[in-house]
């Protein structure tokens, strides 16, 4: 006689975090994209997917929207991309050149480690 055990396991992951609304508590909130898998197991082991969901969940109240798989995956493998510096300013902030404001060090602070520290 010989069994044979199969079944299905469910796997959660978060993808990440954006900035919505709820649909519930009307809160604009930074809600996370949750996407869940179902594999077919034979003997324990995960051959295939069955199934996969994904979900917005808001984080004040628990809320759980069902979204589309490929809209979460725009939403969250595309980086926000950084604003792009103005005019005579420099790319990255704090540093001179092209406009943007040299960074002073902290009164207290070395600016070098081996200059010595200040007289007080």
């Amino acid at each position: 006689m010989y069994v044979i055990v199969y079944g299905y396991r469910t796997k959660q992951w978060l993808m990440g975090r954006i900035p919505a609304v709820c649909q519930r508590c009307q809160r604009t909130t930074q809600q996370q994209v949750v996407r869940s898998q179902r594999k077919f197991t034979l003997f324990w082991i995960p051959l295939f997917p069955i199934m996969t969901r994904t979900f917005l969940v808001c984080t004040l109240c628990g809320h759980q929207m069902r979204v589309d798989n490929k809209q979460a995956d725009a939403w969250v493998k595309s980086p926000a991309t950084p604003p792009s510096p103005q005019p005579g300013q420099s790319a990255l902030p704090g540093t001179p050149g092209v406009g943007g404001p040299a960074t002073t060090p902290q009164p207290g602070y070395p600016s070098q480690p081996d200059s010595p520290p200040p007289a007080i």
